[in-house]
């Protein structure tokens, strides 16, 4: 079964915050997070009753129910805060000695981690039209006698 197309966007949402499907029974009006669960995976669809009361409870605007147009968008951005956290954590787990770890992050802040975010979501976008590309391409094979 197919994922729900805002359901991305929601679980990206719902990680930035903490939140877990569990969470949201109330909101769905279910009582297990199974149930909650049918409708990221496209079995239930939301009502609009649902969708209000979901874009109020996680604090974010109903076009994000609208497929395609936040989804994409904020699947794709980088979580700056994450990245660096990432960096520090990989840094003592290997044991990198303060030198090296100086040296990174000096490094590291000249390149800006804006700026390293949107060089990301370039090349984000790239991959995916690359891959877009290859399978159009690869579905007018199928087609070919």
């Amino acid at each position: 079964m197919k994922q729900a197309p805002w359901a991305k966007a929601v679980q990206a949402i719902m990680k930035k915050k903490g939140i877990k499907q569990r969470d949201l029974m109330e909101v769905f009006d279910v009582r297990s997070q199974g149930a909650v669960s049918h409708y990221f995976s496209g079995r239930n669809n939301l009502s609009n009753e649902q969708i209000i009361k979901l874009t109020e409870f996680l604090g974010v605007d109903e076009s994000i129910f609208h497929e395609g147009e936040v989804e994409d968008d904020f699947a794709a951005k980088l979580d700056i805060a994450a990245l660096t956290e990432s960096f520090q954590t990989i840094a003592r787990i290997d044991n990198l000695s303060d030198t090296e770890i100086i040296n990174f992050f000096d490094v590291y802040e000249k390149m800006n981690p804006e700026r390293v975010a949107e060089v990301y979501e370039v090349l984000q976008k790239i991959n995916k039209a690359k891959k877009d590309e290859l399978s159009s391409t690869l579905l007018a094979l199928k087609k070919a006698p």
